[in-house]
Formats: structure tokens, sequence, C-alpha cells
């Protein structure tokens, strides 16, 4: 990456990579063709050997891993993680089903930390290089959640963690419900990073009060809000079935196949289930036009304009 010696550095990482064809071929051509430079692999894709081919066309994106702990098949033995499973030895399929079991204290910390681990072995394990780790619908910021992902990223060597929540903005006076959940977040995230290490010191992580609808105008938005420092803009570009015919491309189009269930419909940093939008999931249009924002001139403009030098997460440590 170049202009590393910028003030204000920026990644764009883009959420849920493997899920799906659309997220997966929309990730490839807003980093071949806008400003994407990283993304998080689905750490129980059903094919981590195609993803690795799929990636091998994008040497310079940065690669990590999107741990989740809903939807589809662990990839720890069932046997070994079962406070973390339903009865049909799968994920919970709804986010809200993790927080609730959270707040009656039902996930064990050995099971969550060894199930990211067998997440991140796997893909280690292609020939990946992983450089970062977050978290899918960002529960992450539940204390368990965020010391089992410290403990992974320390036993793997890996120094980039999603830690840090956007700080508020006027925008958030005119959407309420938005403004609560993404402060709700903050919340958690903030008493989350007091008992982590070194490794809490990560970018400022920008883009959930604009889930599901991170069009041009609020891209812009963004980038005129940062300050000198490290700051990360997550995204989930979506390729429309149009546009990748003929193009082939990794994930299951219409049903989902594999490990990952219904619950990776949709990818928004973690972002369907528990984003700005309560409990509901934004949809494939929406993701549509955030892969045109991402490729726009506009933006680009935007960004040399203010000297931003656009890196990977690899570039910041």
């Amino acid at each position: 990456m170049q202009g590393l010696d910028s003030p204000i550095r920026l990644v764009v990482n883009a959420d849920g990579f493997g899920s799906d064809a659309a997220i997966t071929s929309g990730t490839l051509r807003a980093h071949r063709e806008g400003i994407v430079t990283s993304t998080s692999v689905i750490g129980n894709c059903a094919e981590p050997d195609a993803i690795r081919v799929e990636l091998a066309r994008a040497p310079a994106l940065g690669v990590g891993v999107h741990l989740t702990l809903t939807g589809g098949a662990p990839i720890a033995p069932p046997s070994a993680i079962r406070s973390l499973l339903g009865p049909d030895e799968h994920f919970r399929s709804e986010v809200r089903e993790v927080f609730l079991s959270w707040a009656k204290a039902e996930p064990r910390a050995d099971e969550i930390e060894r199930e990211f681990d067998a997440q991140v072995a796997r893909l280690r394990d292609t020939g990946l290089a992983i450089d970062h780790l977050t978290t899918r619908h960002h529960v992450g910021v539940l204390p368990v959640v965020g010391r089992a992902v410290e403990a992974v990223a320390r036993r793997h060597g890996i120094a980039g963690v999603r830690t840090t929540v956007e700080r508020p903005t006027l925008a958030w006076l005119t959407e309420i419900r938005r403004s609560l959940t993404t402060a709700a977040l903050g919340s958690l995230a903030w008493f989350n990073r007091r008992q982590m290490g070194v490794l809490r010191h990560g970018p400022t992580t920008w883009g959930y009060f604009e889930s599901g609808r991170l069009d041009e105008i609020r891209i812009m938005e963004i980038l005129g809000r940062l300050g000198p420092g490290i700051h990360e803009l997550i995204c989930a570009p979506r390729e429309s079935a149009h546009d990748r015919v003929g193009e082939g491309g990794l994930g299951p189009p219409e049903p989902e196949r594999g490990r990952v269930g219904e619950a990776e419909r949709s990818e928004r940093g973690g972002g369907g289930g528990w984003g700005a939008e309560g409990w509901s999931e934004p949809s494939q249009g929406s993701h549509v036009d955030e892969l045109a924002a991402l490729s726009s001139p506009r933006v680009r403009a935007g960004i040399a304009r203010r000297g931003i030098a656009l890196c990977r997460w690899a570039d910041l440590f």
C-alpha cells in the first residue's frame, strides 16, 4: 500500500467473504475497482480451500477471519463446545439467541476459545496469511467473547482485532433507534477493551450506524470525520446475480449451503441481525448500492483530497 506515512490511515474491510457468491464476488470487485483493501472470511465457511483459490486472485487484499457463533455447523467437535450449540449441534440461527444466552451466563469461555481457535487454525492451514480477527454480528463486544478473541489472536500471533466502535456524531440525533443500538455496541466495546491488553489499541471502526445503507454520501461523510490516526470502515459489497453471470465465484447462490446457514443471508460487518436497525437484516439491494459507492470516483477523489492512506490491517502494526 502507498502513502502509509499519512497521518490518516484507513482500512476498508469487507466482512463475510465466503458466505455466499454475491458477497465473495462483490468483495473482489470492490477491491479491484474500488477502495476495499481487506476482507474477513467467515470462520465456519463451507469450502476453505476454494476460498484460498478465490483470494489468490487478489494478492494485495488483506485477509482476516470473521469469527462466528451464529448459523451453520461448528468447526470444533460438537461434544467439546456444547454450551454454544442448539439441540441440532449447530450454532444458534439468530444473534439475539447468542445475546440472550450470554445474559444467562450459558456460554463457557473455554468453549468459545476452543471454537474460535479451530476456525482460525482451519483457515491458516490452507495457507492464508491472517492479519486480523473480527466477529460476526459484533458479538466480540461481549466480554466473554472478547477475551476469547484476544486469547486466540495472541496464540496465532495476529495483531489486528476489531475492538472500537465509532464515536457519536450529529447524525445520531436524527435516528434514535440506530443511535441506541450503536451506543449499546459502543458501551459494551468500551467495557470489553478495559479487560484487554495491547490488542485493544486497534483502529476506530466506522460503519455501524450506516449498517446496510452505506451509500456514496455516507462514505463521504465518514471520510470527513476521520482525524489523524488509524481507522477502519466496515462494509459488505454485494454483486448482483446479473453481474455475476459467467464469472463463477465461490459460495452458494440460492439457497445457502455448507456450514453457513440461513442466518448468513446478509453480511454487514457482521451486520445482519444485530445491526443499527435492531434485529432486522438489510436488503440485498442495499448491498448492491454499497458496491457502487465503494467504487465511486467521487469517493476516490475525496480520499485523495484528504490525503488518506488506504491500507490493510497488516500495515497498521
